[in-house]
């Protein structure tokens, strides 16, 4: 008898070892802010028991992809995240769960994979909200608005950044509170309003306390007057914030913008030596790209035929990748579409709690009959909701499907004509490129061109055609290649127009179809590809 009490006793110290958070996890915890590189290292060093509870190994995930995210350290590998993810949710733990979702958008924010980002940003805002971690929800806020931003979707992206920096001064978190405000300025002068942009960083610039936060503002700053044409001005500022400490791949952007501008400014030797730093630290892919053009330019005028080649190729490469990048769904779609089904289930559940009360007061004669009627009503509303979002999931498949064909045509003739493109001038590859959208869209044959339109995008050619008779082939194309998401650039070289020219046709445009500003468009032809959607 006296053994079997002792060995209870024993099970029991042992089972309750397990579930307790090792010293070492809170230990991990509680540096997280202040000490990252020494909470890195205590995970690490943490013995394998240490985990041998489902609760210990989720919080270890958790806090281990917190610690590599703070380090600015790759997020894998990404198993460990995925066993909290599943343990959180089977236990209904809205607060770690959150997190973790926070830290999978970030993997694949990282990845540059911005839909499946969008998608677990929005479910971690859904399970912040019922924490009320105003904390949490900044960061949330503040990375999608970096998206929203990336997928230029402005005043998307400020209204983010703007709930980022109330959740952050809510939370006393001055130093990401004051980046939010660095990136709502940057907001402006991405939608090219200079002059407010220069207005709100001066104002913001007193609530900088460091030398980190200063180097990011004195960086938005001179991309303002850089983008604004203030040359002088904008040079003065780069050189300034090069000797500040920076985050992440800021050293690069801030190489990659001198670069630019003494290419501007027809530095060609200052501009090749600032493109090669700049591709020393790490930088992103659209940075990676202008370096590319700049080095290319640079070696074009010494007459460096192998060296242009190589870096055409580089920026070819760099360009392919980021038409993939820009082709994702945008962040306010997958919102929007987030919102709809979140606000349906609520109202679902509201009217049948009225629905059930109501049944409750009746009498068990009409019990049956209210039941069934609203059953079938619900049936009813879900079978048409099913068959609407079907047919709507068949038309983007449609069209994302012949996106794929027509980039997979494009890269094959690309590939055959690879030897010929790295021999090729600028201009002349320019020329090509025309021609090969010309061909691959048959746009010198208008009406075949209409007719694959009209098939593809649910007879939106005909519909302009036909409702809009004052619109020009140019721009029922223009309409045509937006909703299939080819690059503006791209646009731009298939219509034969200049920047400010593609502009001033998107406003005739706009005042043709009555719209109120070209800013419109997008959100017009979205509706007008869905309207009267046939059977498919």
């Amino acid at each position: 008898m006296n053994l079997r009490v002792w060995v209870c006793f024993i099970l029991c110290i042992l089972l309750g070892s397990c579930s307790v958070v090792p010293e070492g996890m809170m230990t991990a915890d509680r540096l997280m802010e202040t000490q990252p590189d020494s909470s890195l290292h205590i995970l690490r060093r943490l013995p394998p028991a240490a985990c041998c509870s489902g609760s210990n190994r989720a919080l270890y995930g958790l806090l281990m992809v917190r610690a590599l995210d703070k380090n600015m350290l790759p997020l894998k590998p990404d198993t460990l995240l995925d066993f909290s993810i599943g343990y959180y949710q089977a236990h209904g733990d809205n607060e770690h769960l959150a997190t973790c979702y926070l830290f999978k958008g970030r993997m694949y924010k990282y990845a540059l994979q911005y839909e499946m980002a969008m998608n677990y940003y929005l479910r971690a805002l859904d399970a912040a909200e019922v924490k009320n971690d105003a904390a949490l929800q900044g960061r949330i806020n503040l990375d999608m608005g970096d998206i929203c931003l990336s997928q230029k979707d402005y005043v998307l992206a400020r209204s983010k950044y703007h709930t980022a920096y109330r959740s952050f001064v809510e939370s006393k978190f001055q130093s990401q509170a004051f980046y939010a405000l660095v990136n709502i300025g940057r907001t402006y002068y991405a939608e090219k309003d200079y002059c407010n942009a220069k207005i709100y960083f001066h104002a913001i610039a007193s609530r900088a306390r460091d030398s980190l936060q200063q180097g990011a503002l004195l960086q938005a700053q001179a991309l303002n007057y850089y983008r604004y044409g203030r040359l002088d001005t904008a040079l003065a500022y780069f050189r300034k914030v090069i000797r500040y400490p920076y985050i992440g791949n800021n050293r690069a952007i801030r190489y990659y913008n001198l670069a630019d501008l003494y290419f501007d400014r027809q530095q060609f030797d200052s501009a090749y030596q600032y493109a090669r730093h700049a591709l020393d630290y790490t930088p992103d892919i659209r940075s990676r790209r202008e370096c590319y053009r700049i080095l290319a330019n640079a070696v074009s005028l010494k007459g460096d035929l192998p060296a242009l080649g190589r870096y055409m190729k580089y920026y070819q490469n760099c360009s392919d990748s980021i038409r993939a990048i820009d082709a994702q769904t945008r962040g306010s779609v997958l919102e929007s579409i987030h919102n709809a089904h979140n606000e349906a289930v609520t109202t679902r559940t509201l009217l049948e709690c009225v629905i059930v009360f109501s049944l409750i007061t009746l009498l068990a004669l009409l019990l049956y009959y209210f039941r069934h009627r609203n059953h079938h009503h619900h049936e009813v509303l879900r079978s048409q909701e099913k068959q609407i979002n079907q047919k709507i999931s068949d038309r983007y498949d449609i069209i994302s499907g012949y996106r794929e064909a027509l980039s997979t045509k494009i890269n094959a003739v690309k590939t055959k004509q690879a030897t010929v493109r790295q021999q090729a001038t600028f201009a002349d590859l320019e020329l090509m490129d025309r021609q090969l959208y010309e061909e691959v869209l048959h746009l010198n044959d208008p009406d075949l061109f209409y007719r694959e339109m009209d098939i593809v995008l649910n007879n939106l050619a005909g519909k302009l055609r036909n409702r809009y008779p004052a619109l020009s082939p140019k721009e029922i194309v223009w309409c045509c290649l937006n909703i299939l998401m080819i690059p503006k650039n791209d646009v731009c070289l298939i219509l034969e127009y200049k920047s400010n020219s593609l502009k001033k046709m998107k406003q005739r445009l706009a005042q043709k179809l009555n719209l109120p500003d070209a800013s419109e468009l997008d959100d017009f032809l979205s509706r007008l590809l869905f309207s009267s959607l046939p059977p498919l």
